[in-house]
């Protein structure tokens, strides 16, 4: 006996924490269902179950190059003869003073050979702060709420402080402002100090102590640990460098149609044009009760206007412009929208949904800003007609 097979669709609904499932026949369903499951997540802060465990890594790798770094900063110390041994940093050979306080010291007076490397030692464990990139400092700013805002305000503060008050160097200031505690604790940055700031002592200290006569305050350590001004060399300024290059290439897909190039980021312009052109091409609207999508005067007539204005793009402001050109009646409607009823306007509650975004361009409209901030409007305006 042959067995018949039955043609058969299965569709999936694939969530965050459930799987429904279909099997569609030809004539019939031929069954469905759903899968529960819990998220992956907290369920009070709705934190990744995986955030713990990551946070641990991220700390152990930070840990772990910071003590490679002050490792070759002892060997280098150790070199110059301003140390005798390796272990001269251990628990076992404590420091009975503030080095905050030396720190200050320094400024006014000849250092010991053992309160000089201290000073050094101290500095470039607890370097400050440092943005590794323009982009992660704009991010921090838009998300003011968040750790990395909260950071950019305590810098911003500790440096606003530093310039009202005309205080020599850092320490100085932390130990004026901040007299009965000068680290920052968990959740609080009002004590933040940028890595610059503190390049700027340390540079500072080097000059002090070779005007009173410090004869291992010599360019050739100071040019080892602050490196060339660069902000990158110098064991003070180790950091390792962000993905760039062929590293950089490998965290990139190819596209799925041209499986020799790489996929187009997200900010770029055939991005944000192929979004806006599938939003165009999906659109349908309601005209005499009949539903079609843009003809091809019309697609031609809406492709520019998100590229003229500043801001989100609303199916009220795509409305208005078909509707003042003639393509359109006043009448028209999109489909996709709730609507509200009569009742609802009559009560005066109603929400009108054409308000709600069509589409955004996000980089676009960021290009635009920085070209009209810089004075550049006529370049602004030549760009957005040649988009078109």
């Amino acid at each position: 006996m042959q067995i018949q097979h039955e043609p058969y669709t299965l569709g999936l609904d694939i969530g965050i924490a459930s799987v429904g499932w279909c099997l569609l026949g030809t004539e019939r369903i031929i069954d469905l269902g759903v899968r529960c499951f819990d998220k992956a997540e907290t369920a009070k802060e709705g934190d990744s179950l995986n955030l713990v465990r990551r946070s641990a890594r991220l700390m152990r790798r930070r840990l772990r190059r910071r003590a490679w770094r002050l490792t070759k900063l002892t060997r280098l110390l150790k070199r110059h003869g301003l140390i005798d041994n390796l272990q001269h940093f251990q628990p076992g050979n404590p420091f009975s003073r503030s080095l905050w306080t030396v720190r200050v010291e320094a400024l006014d007076r000849l250092l010991t050979k053992d309160e000089w490397a201290r000073v050094i030692y101290h500095l470039c464990k607890h370097r400050g702060f440092h943005w590794i990139s323009r982009a992660e400092e704009k991010q921090a700013q838009a998300d003011s709420k968040g750790e990395g805002g909260k950071v950019k305000i305590g810098l911003a503060d500790t440096k606003k402080r530093m310039e009202e008050k005309g205080y020599r160097s850092a320490a100085e200031m932390v130990l004026a402002e901040f007299p009965d505690a000068q680290r920052n604790k968990q959740g609080d940055y009002g004590k933040a100090l940028s890595r610059i700031l503190l390049g700027h002592e340390l540079a500072l200290l080097f000059r002090r102590q070779r005007e009173f006569g410090n004869l291992h305050a010599h360019a050739q350590l100071e040019k080892a640990i602050l490196g060339s001004g660069d902000r990158k060399s110098g064991l003070f300024w180790e950091q390792r460098p962000p993905l760039a290059g062929s590293d950089l290439l490998k965290m990139l897909r190819k596209c799925t149609f041209e499986k020799e190039e790489y996929r187009a980021p997200k900010a770029s312009f055939t991005a944000e044009r192929h979004v806006w052109l599938t939003r165009l091409n999906n659109l349908r609207i309601v005209v005499d009760g009949v539903t079609r999508g843009l003809n091809e005067t019309e697609r031609r007539n809406a492709l520019p206007l998100p590229y003229k204005q500043a801001g989100d793009f609303t199916y009220k402001q795509l409305r208005a412009a078909l509707v003042k050109t003639g393509l359109l009646p006043d009448s028209i409607k999109f489909a996709g929208l709730s609507y509200p009823t009569a009742a609802q306007q009559a009560d005066g509650k109603a929400k009108d949904p054409e308000t709600e975004k069509l589409v955004r361009l996000p980089a676009w409209q960021e290009l635009r800003k920085t070209l009209q901030d810089k004075g550049l409007e006529t370049e602004w305006e030549s760009m957005a007609g040649a988009a078109t």
